[in-house]
């Protein structure tokens, strides 16, 4: 009698989507900011503004995706072995923090002789906010400047600001990082969302365009580049002491009257 050949066992039909195996990918695409980091840092090293300016903003792409990928697939309970949270601020700290305030140290963005007192400052600071046990609103808004660094200084650099502009600008927004005045997180606040995001989106594409065409300055795209900043900047002020600060306590008094 033959010996029967083994057949195969069948892998199982939804091995792929499997929801842990989801969640170990959304934290390795996470985690790939840092290795966006370290070409980011090597870049500001070889004096290529260029070059860091794109592995930021691939950072930032990948930071904008991975937090609805995680919600959507509930990482947090699938994976909780990894903490995305903290491994999501440890790598902001080095693509939001670090490498934009080496950028300009290291490319003459701020006045001279006060280029390591305000990169500093700033650090000092972002550290502070990073560490926050109250860093966001009940409504999703930031409570302080988020650290978005990587926004703001490619946005100078591109416009070709002043180092004292530069300056000033830094040290007020780090100035606010231990208050609660709000700014608007791009993918979490509900109200606005489709303006927010094709904002944003906008704003990385014409960044983009403006890093290609350097050492050329399009003028026009100099007025489009800071939309998404003042954008950003303006809903806060609304929400901080605008309409918005009232409408949301309108609401919190009304859900606490409905809990009574």
């Amino acid at each position: 009698m033959s010996t029967p050949t083994p057949q195969p066992v069948p892998a199982p039909a939804n091995t792929l989507n499997h929801p842990v195996l989801k969640g170990y990918l959304v934290h390795c695409f996470t985690a790939l900011g840092a290795v966006c980091g370290m070409f980011g840092l090597i870049a500001v090293a070889d004096n290529q503004p260029k070059e860091a300016i794109i592995w930021l903003a691939v950072a930032m792409v990948l930071d904008g995706i991975d937090g609805p990928a995680a919600r959507a697939w509930a990482v947090d309970v699938n994976v909780p072995r990894i903490n995305g949270y903290t491994l999501d601020l440890i790598i902001d700290f080095v693509t939001c923090i670090v490498i934009p305030v080496l950028f300009m140290h290291q490319f003459g963005m701020l006045p001279r002789g006060w280029s390591l007192v305000i990169g500093a400052f700033v650090l000092f600071m972002s550290a502070l906010w990073m560490s926050r046990t109250d860093q966001m609103t009940d409504d999703h808004f930031f409570n302080g400047f988020p650290c978005e660094w990587n926004m703001i200084v490619p946005t100078l650099y591109l416009l070709d600001s002043k180092p004292w502009v530069t300056g000033i600008i830094c040290v007020a927004l780090a100035l606010t990082q231990l208050t609660n005045w709000k700014f608007l997180h791009p993918m979490q606040v509900k109200r606005f969302r489709p303006v927010t995001v094709t904002v944003t989106i906008a704003w990385l594409a014409i960044m983009l365009a403006m890093t290609a065409d350097l050492p050329n300055h399009n003028e026009v795209a100099r007025y489009f580049i800071v939309a998404c900043p003042a954008y950003i900047v303006g809903v806060g002020v609304w929400r901080t002491i605008g309409g918005g600060a009232d409408a949301h306590q309108h609401i919190k008094t009304v859900e606490h009257s409905t809990l009574l």
